[in-house]
């Protein structure tokens, strides 16, 4: 069942690299992060351990257990894995 998931993966990142060059990668992304920053400011404290579980196998950052606050560190951690695997 990973094979189709891992052509499909394949396959997007092929197309998106297409469209996404380095000056719309860097325009969404700080689109993106502008919002998570106005998102954050607005939570409190419970709504920030509020938290679910996840499938671990997903991602190398997810843990059974994630809070908000965990998500709201995870895409750092994911840009900053996939940006050193990147760099030369």
């Amino acid at each position: 069942m990973q094979r189709p998931h891992e052509l499909i993966n394949y396959l997007s990142s092929v197309a998106g690299s297409r469209y996404y060059n380095h000056r719309r990668m860097e325009a969404k992304m700080d689109r993106t992060l502008a919002t998570l920053h106005r998102r954050l400011d607005r939570e409190n404290a419970a709504s920030l351990s509020r938290g679910m579980h996840y499938p671990p196998r997903w991602d190398p950052f997810f843990h059974d257990w994630m809070t908000r606050a965990d998500l709201y560190r995870y895409p750092t951690q994911h840009y900053d894995f996939h940006r050193a695997q990147l760099t030369l």
